[in-house]
């Protein structure tokens, strides 16, 4: 795995204490007010502002990247991480993971059960009522799809990786993944529901984290795989109809997926620091040759 410096300019130091503070302050400063009207009335449905929340992350990268390099500095983060310059492979794998998972998923529940789930409640949530699964589908990949990809893979785990090799960033951005969902411990009934299963969640959340990782890497940087994948993994388990067995079976292989992903981050694992002062860089994947740059679609 190797780390090859981009940016042209000094970088301007603290961009890691920026992207953090601004992406929880936007996040939590909706979340808050949820929180408390849960705590007092209670939620009758969940409200728009819970969904437009997950934009912290993505607000974080756009002041982290202007306040190291200014207007040039967040050109280069957005042609990095939207760019599409990298294998097919990747794109078959940020849309072809959450298929998988539906497959498997959904054996197990015959096994399991006798039957299979019941279609006519496929990816559909009570969080967005009265919307067909392709519209929810669309929420998600807009909302928390994007508004955290951009932040913790498009961001944060580049900016980490100036110093750190991709498992140790990978480590580092699932605790600060799991430190961001905190008011929704205490009103989002995914979580409020969980019990101590709520530990389960987070080890598959790390898991999470190292497979995320190995799929950034691999696409050079981008999060359009991550983003899909992201979108697919929340239609699949936060669908009401995949609480239990749904959800805790795509959980498992996520889990088992990540252990790898962390193996294999770990054992290939290098981090080579660009000059003192660039702020960003371009990912490639461990282990693997830099492939050459495709010619970007317009």
């Amino acid at each position: 795995m190797s780390v090859a410096p981009r940016a042209s300019r000094p970088a301007r130091r603290g961009g890691v204490a920026v992207f953090l503070v601004v992406a929880f302050a936007v996040t939590w400063a909706m979340w808050t007010p949820i929180l408390v009207h849960a705590q007092g009335t209670g939620l009758a449905a969940m409200p728009w502002t819970f969904f437009l929340a997950s934009v912290g992350p993505l607000c974080g990268s756009v002041a982290a990247s202007l306040w190291e390099g200014g207007p040039l500095g967040l050109a280069e983060w957005a042609r990095r991480t939207f760019s599409v310059r990298f294998r097919w492979v990747w794109w078959v794998a940020g849309i072809g993971m959450p298929v998988a998972y539906l497959l498997i998923a959904w054996v197990v529940t015959l096994v399991v059960t006798g039957a299979w789930p019941e279609q006519g409640g496929f990816g559909v949530t009570e969080k967005l009522p009265g919307l067909p699964w392709p519209a929810v589908a669309g929420v998600w990949v807009l909302t928390f799809g994007l508004g955290e990809e951009a932040g913790w893979r498009g961001w944060l785990l580049p900016a980490l990786m100036r110093r750190l090799s991709g498992f140790w960033s990978a480590l580092v951005v699932a605790g600060v993944w799991i430190a961001w969902h905190l008011p929704a411990f205490f009103f989002n009934p995914t979580y409020t529901q969980m019990g101590p299963g709520i530990v389960g969640w987070m080890l598959a959340l790390v898991c999470g984290s190292f497979l995320l990782a190995w799929l950034t890497i691999g696409a050079r940087g981008s999060i359009l795989p991550v983003l899909l994948w992201h979108a697919g993994f929340d239609l699949l388990t936060a669908a009401d109809q995949s609480a239990g067995l749904v959800a805790s079976t795509i959980s498992a292989v996520v889990m088992v997926q990540g252990v790898l992903s962390a193996w294999l981050l770990w054992r290939r694992g290098s981090v080579a620091r660009p000059p003192h002062g660039e702020s960003d860089c371009e990912v490639t994947p461990p282990g693997a040759r830099a492939s050459r740059p495709a010619t970007r679609s317009r």
